[in-house]
């Protein structure tokens, strides 16, 4: 099938081109607000993840995409992966090896993104990348909710809000202090969508969650402008026959939020540690 926006007689652009949207400034300090839009799903928003990361004693690994999809990365050796905020652009090699680790291997998935999986790409090489029409899977049949709880929809695109809590009896509340119906997440370095955790992409329960999802919080997110539905992203835990546990914040920002709100801050810290015992 025809590959979008790229045609057969573009040119391949090759991922060691200059990327000026991956520019971290040199004096700017961690917790400094992201100014713009993409600088937020880029470097300067990887790097508070990895910041915090360090600050709260978590070791890791970092691998690239191009890593996984071409089967370079050793993910049978790894307790959990952790997704940061925009992993937007898989291939279905990438979704199937991960859906399996998860499924059948007993891995624990820490997705802490919106926008998940939501545009089909190939590498025709370890240099170049083909994305097709973002919203459709022509070569992968699996939905995207089913590896992740959640699948991205317009709805609330381009607002910030704080989250509000639905199941405060849930070990990922632990030692926050938070009941059902208080809400967290107030700040978030994202100077574009400054209003709260819940951020710019946001991805949302379907009818192609699991059945025995836990719908842990909501995004507070008002009515989007140009469509009206109104809704922020869905944090979400659920467990796999094989063993396998997935945790999806549902926004974009979330990452954004966990130098700056304590309990975002804890709630990862929660995940990530029982994910590792």
């Amino acid at each position: 099938p025809d590959t979008w926006p790229y045609t057969e007689t573009a040119a391949p652009l090759s991922f060691d081109r200059p990327d000026p949207k991956s520019f971290v400034p040199e004096n700017m300090e961690i917790a400094d607000q992201i100014e713009g839009r993409s600088a937020s799903a880029h470097a300067p928003g990887e790097w508070r993840l990895l910041g915090w990361m360090e600050r709260e004693g978590f070791e890791y690994d970092l691998y690239s995409e191009i890593d996984l999809h071409f089967d370079q990365f050793p993910l049978e050796r790894y307790k959990v992966l952790v997704l940061n905020n925009h992993p937007e652009y898989w291939s279905p090699a990438m979704f199937a090896r991960v859906k399996k680790w998860v499924y059948e291997e007993g891995g624990r998935l820490v997705n802490l993104s919106g926008c998940g999986f939501y545009a089909e790409v190939e590498f025709p090489d370890e240099d170049t990348m083909l994305c097709r029409r973002e919203g459709y899977w022509e070569l992968r049949t699996d939905p995207t909710a089913e590896l992740l709880g959640v699948e991205y929809t317009h709805g609330g695109f381009n607002s910030g809000a704080p989250y509000e809590v639905l199941d405060a009896s849930h070990w990922s509340f632990s030692e926050t202090g938070l009941n059902n119906g208080d809400s967290f997440g107030e700040k978030c370095q994202m100077e574009r969508c400054s209003g709260g955790a819940s951020a710019l992409e946001l991805d949302k329960i379907t009818e192609n969650s699991p059945s025995n999802l836990i719908h842990l919080a909501r995004g507070l997110n008002g009515a989007d402008e140009n469509n009206g539905e109104g809704a922020g992203g869905d944090m979400v835990f659920f467990e796999t026959t094989g063993g396998g546990q997935v945790f999806s914040s549902g926004s974009l920002g979330w990452p954004l939020s966990l130098l700056v709100d304590n309990n975002v801050s804890k709630i990862t810290k929660n995940v990530l540690s029982r994910f590792l015992s």
